[in-house]
């Protein structure tokens, strides 16, 4: 190969590496600049949405001030009817020199109002439910005398004892086994052995 030619390789190869070199840097170059841009979009992205909320705010109407001379009259059209039709709400708004739809809201609030305070009348007046009981059962002096020898007989009877007996004496089952209860009871309260010592020196002194 002649110089001449090996100059030119030389030369050619040179040129690439130089144009690859500057592809590199003009991409790097865009790369940054779309970085830029990105950045100064993310940061303008909060500032419209505040903007957007500001405006949203400032869009919304803002609140009526009512005096007192248009409270009385506005009152007293409630109380006469809470209810009004599309004239009466045009007249009043004539009257207290406000906006028909200022009107109708404040009438719409006042009905609001009213169910609340009247559901929270209703719970508080609601009347406390009482179980109803039983009616106490009046045992005569000879069913008594039988349920008594019975006991002395067995003091834990059965339900099919209990059944006989209240059958015997005319009386339901819940009776007969309640009155044993009552009566074990009774007689576990003033058992002398279930007592302390000094309670049961005093019942028995000797």
């Amino acid at each position: 190969m002649s110089l001449v030619n090996c100059s030119n390789l030389t030369k050619s190869s040179i040129y690439m590496r130089a144009a690859e070199k500057m592809n590199a840097t003009l991409l790097e170059r865009e790369r940054e600049k779309e970085q830029e841009k990105q950045k100064e979009r993310d940061q303008e992205q909060p500032q419209q949405r505040k903007a957007k909320g500001k405006r949203f705010r400032d869009m919304r109407r803002s609140r009526t001030i009512i005096q007192a001379e248009q409270l009385d009259i506005l009152y007293g059209c409630y109380f006469k009817d809470p209810n009004p039709g599309k004239h009466e709400f045009e007249q009043i708004s004539e009257w207290v020199h406000l906006p028909k739809k200022v009107v109708q809201i404040w009438f719409q609030n006042m009905r609001a109002r009213e169910r609340k305070g009247w559901r929270r009348r209703a719970r508080r007046k609601k009347p406390m439910r009482r179980k109803t009981r039983r009616p106490r059962t009046h045992l005569s002096c000879l069913q008594l005398s039988i349920l008594q020898s019975c006991y002395e007989t067995c003091a834990h009877p059965n339900a099919m004892e209990c059944e006989a007996i209240g059958t015997e004496l005319n009386l339901p089952l819940k009776v007969v086994q309640i009155w044993f209860q009552n009566t074990r009871a009774k007689e576990k309260l003033f058992d002398v052995g279930s007592l302390p010592a000094s309670a049961s020196l005093l019942l028995n002194p000797h």
